[in-house]
């Protein structure tokens, strides 16, 4: 039986981790003898694993990817050189993001422990540490956005991209935009989709909340990092705009706050506190979606967004930015309407949805029939593992 590990940093909530706990509950673990190293375990998708799942953790790892923190716990485990060279990792940060991932990953112990194929699934300093620690047939990295937008490792990557198998990407734009930038690898560069099962979306998306989200009231919910890149920001304004021209909404917030002071603020200062709610983080976002009047994704880039994949499979009305890659997800007028990414434009395009019936159930009946599970997917890595 063939040996698989994967790394990811950690399963907090974001498109990556959801996208990992997905894979690891599809692949087949019968064929293949398959652990899952995580970097930092913790994270709210933790509880969604698979309990036969192999997990490999080291305090170290931890240690070493937090920020000053990490320091204190270095000292702790008896480690203090690891935690002066942490504490010039993090100045160095400062300044060169590929440098420190390189620091990093040279300071991670080793696994004492032969596989037949790695695959890295966050990139930067995962990869790094792949390529330069561990011990495999086969190595192959992922990267989940469109490099252009993220090109903050660079330096590193393409040092360490030609030492890799190969390099998966999740999009066709994905795809094309690691080519423009790495062209020297462009035979290595493969796109395998985020996975995600129709049947368990569905079955999860019948937990009750109706107590949150009244089914008799006009509903907007955002499932993503509460952030300006997300356009949290743009969304609050949005909502003011709306509010102003008299349209009945409450508008839901669905995942991780770590500035909430800051947006609270911004929701007293557009005087929204009474129709904007922050929900935090929900391992199971699906009954949320559900529950929807519309789902509005004012994001100011993406690589392939998963929550966007699940909102799709449970046909829900969409606004959406015009980031790079939303082109291989939607098309505007016909399952979806893309707008430009400033408050007028996104209020404008919600509000036509909130009082335009025939055009939501034209998205819906769209979105339905192109519904499809792409658990099928993971042959691409089958095949790489078989090879």
């Amino acid at each position: 039986m063939k040996k698989i590990l994967f790394i990811i940093s950690n399963l907090q909530t974001g498109g990556v981790s959801k996208s990992l706990t997905s894979l690891m509950n599809v692949i087949d673990r019968n064929r293949y003898e398959v652990a899952l190293m995580v970097v930092s375990p913790r994270g709210a998708f933790m509880e969604l694993l698979p309990s036969d799942l192999r997990l490999i953790t080291n305090p170290v790892w931890a240690a070493l990817t937090s920020n000053l923190r990490g320091v204190a716990d270095l000292i702790g485990l008896g480690r203090p050189l690891l935690a002066v060279g942490h504490c010039v990792r993090l100045v160095v940060g400062l300044f060169s993001k590929a440098k420190a991932g390189e620091m990093i990953a040279s300071m991670m112990p080793a696994i004492d422990e032969e596989f037949d194929t790695i695959v890295d699934y966050n990139g930067q300093q995962q990869c790094y540490y792949m390529v330069k620690k561990l011990r495999s047939r086969k190595k192959i990295t992922f990267f989940h956005s469109d490099y252009k937008k993220w090109p903050y490792y660079y330096a590193a990557d393409k040092k360490y991209f030609q030492r890799v198998d190969s390099v998966w990407t999740i999009s066709d734009t994905c795809v094309e935009s690691l080519k423009s930038v790495f062209p020297e690898i462009a035979g290595k560069i493969c796109k395998m989709e985020n996975i995600i099962s129709l049947e368990l979306i569905e079955r999860m998306s019948n937990d009750d909340i109706s107590a949150t989200i009244s089914p008799d009231f006009p509903s907007i919910v955002t499932i993503g990092h509460v952030c300006d890149k997300k356009g949290s920001h743009w969304a609050i304004e949005s909502a003011s705009i709306l509010k102003k021209r008299g349209c009945s909404f409450h508008w839901y917030f669905i995942g991780a706050n770590p500035d909430c002071e800051h947006y609270e603020r911004l929701c007293r200062k557009f005087g929204v506190t009474d129709c904007i709610s922050f929900l935090g983080i929900k391992v199971n976002p699906y009954p949320y979606i559900k529950a929807a009047t519309i789902i509005a994704h004012p994001s100011q880039y993406e690589g392939k967004s998963i929550a966007l994949d699940e909102t799709k499979l449970l046909c829900k009305p969409v606004v959406v930015t015009n980031f790079s890659t939303v082109d291989d997800q939607f098309v505007n007028r016909h399952n979806a309407t893309i707008c430009q990414m400033n408050p007028k434009s996104i209020a404008d395009a919600v509000e036509e949805l909130l009082n335009n019936e025939a055009l939501c159930r034209k998205y819906t009946d769209a979105l339905r029939m192109e519904r499809c599970d792409n658990v099928a997917e993971i042959e691409k890595l089958y095949s790489v593992f078989d090879d």
